[in-house]
């Protein structure tokens, strides 16, 4: 009897020491908050000694040179800076900066700063005599990044190439050098280890004569279902545009796409473009001639039994331009915002339904808004002297814009860069060691 009872105080006491012990832990384990901010963005430094201008968001973001070690940002006070030398760092931010190089009278390109992805795929360039083409890998981070790069062309994959990248550095590759010859390239960076952001810029002459240039936008990941927004239709009376599709099937499997118009004058799939077919992770291209594009910015619908990469090559050749652009598929967008300084670009959307709202601010302070809806395509050119804009969206409508200058022609597809990061961190509580 005497030996049951200390059995059962023995358990009593065994029981009663581990809800003490886990108690507190399970307290500190609730004491937890979620930190949210935006990740920094980091821009290219000039390339080919072309005149750069970054469009940041706001005078007031600060930015350091990339090459800084210390963490702390400076403000430039203007919101379009001519002067930087080298690659930047930009504080977080909800809104976009962009990044446009250009040379005069010969070509102008525009991307995203971006703010580091794992996997870019980039579908556009080449490698024959006319390219003066670079693979920009910059590193923000503050120890050595590894990237793995990786070539396809015509006849399939070639082997990787592992690449490091110093810290706080940018390291550009030629594009010629890493596929000698190719004339339609796709190029895979994938980040094994670090923080680097890629970019490609296309640039071509042949002999004297410039054939334009623009930066290759990156793509994150392939998908059955893409769409292409903001391709320009034609150009003044005289303007001769072509339009060449480059495609690549990422599966071990070969498969067939479908390429559908998407135009203000209706929306067809032609015969010859009902079924290419795509074999396995070989880059295909096909020139979009002979179609009906309708009379403004039109767009296209892709669609594939197996997980693609794609993106049209828009030449432009008239009495004052002779340039190119790359464009990319437009994620659905939700909110983005950016700063056009002056631009007047041409903003087309397409979806089924298309419900958004363009919040902009001028150049003398005063906000104006237009809201646009429609249904499949809608175009619609941006005020003179806008400044800051906030396009917020409603459905599942992609966008993109497209302006020509005096220095050529060029595309964004407004896929958001500036990303959201959140992070656990605990809440000191005195109540966890001091009892109540």
């Amino acid at each position: 009897m005497k030996e049951s009872r200390a059995a059962i105080s023995l358990l009593i006491f065994i029981i009663t020491a581990h809800v003490a012990f886990l108690l507190p832990e399970s307290e500190v384990s609730r004491a937890k908050e979620i930190s949210r901010s935006y990740s920094v963005t980091t821009c290219p430094g000039p390339i080919n000694d072309s005149k750069l201008t970054t469009l940041l968001p706001a005078k007031s973001v600060g930015v350091r040179d990339l090459s800084r070690k210390a963490s702390g940002f400076s403000e430039l006070n203007v919101g379009n800076p001519t002067n930087l030398k080298r690659a930047i760092v930009v504080a977080g931010n909800p809104n976009d900066s962009i990044t446009i190089q250009s040379k005069n009278s010969k070509w102008t390109a525009a991307a995203l700063c971006g703010s580091g992805q794992e996997n870019s795929w980039f579908v556009g360039g080449t490698a024959d005599v006319t390219s003066r083409g670079k693979l920009i890998l910059v590193n923000s981070g503050l120890s050595d990044a590894i990237v793995e790069v990786t070539v396809f062309n015509e006849t399939g994959p070639l082997t990787p190439e592992s690449i490091t990248v110093k810290a706080l550095s940018e390291k550009i590759l030629r594009v010629d050098s890493l596929d000698p010859g190719s004339s339609q390239l796709v190029i895979n960076v994938k980040t094994i280890g670090g923080r680097v952001t890629s970019y490609l810029l296309d640039e071509r002459i042949k002999g004297l004569r410039n054939l334009g240039g623009d930066f290759v936008s990156s793509i994150s990941e392939p998908e059955t279902s893409q769409v292409i927004p903001g391709l320009l239709a034609k150009y003044g009376a005289t303007g001769k545009l072509k339009h060449t599709l480059r495609i690549m099937n990422v599966a071990d499997v070969e498969s067939s796409a479908s390429v559908e118009i998407i135009s203000s004058d209706g929306v067809y799939v032609p015969v010859e473009l009902s079924e290419i077919r795509l074999d396995s992770r070989q880059v295909r291209e096909i020139e979009l001639v002979d179609l009906d594009l309708g009379r403004t910015n039109f767009g296209l619908k892709i669609e594939s039994e197996t997980p693609f990469v794609a993106s049209v090559l828009t030449e432009l050749k008239s009495s004052n331009i002779s340039d190119f652009t790359w464009s990319i598929p437009a994620n659905p967008l939700n909110e983005i915002g950016f700063n056009l300084y002056g631009l007047e670009p041409i903003l087309t959307m397409i979806g089924e339904k298309i419900d958004a709202t363009v919040e902009i601010r001028n150049r003398d302070g005063k906000n104006v808004t237009k809201n646009l809806v429609g249904e499949e395509i809608v175009n619609w050119q941006f005020p003179a002297n806008s400044r800051i804009v906030r396009i917020i969206n409603r459905t599942q409508a992609r966008a993109a814009i497209t302006w020509i200058s005096n220095d050529g022609l060029t595309h964004l597809s407004l896929n958001q860069a500036a990303s959201l990061e959140s992070a656990t961190r605990p809440i000191a509580d005195i109540s966890v060691i001091q009892s109540r």
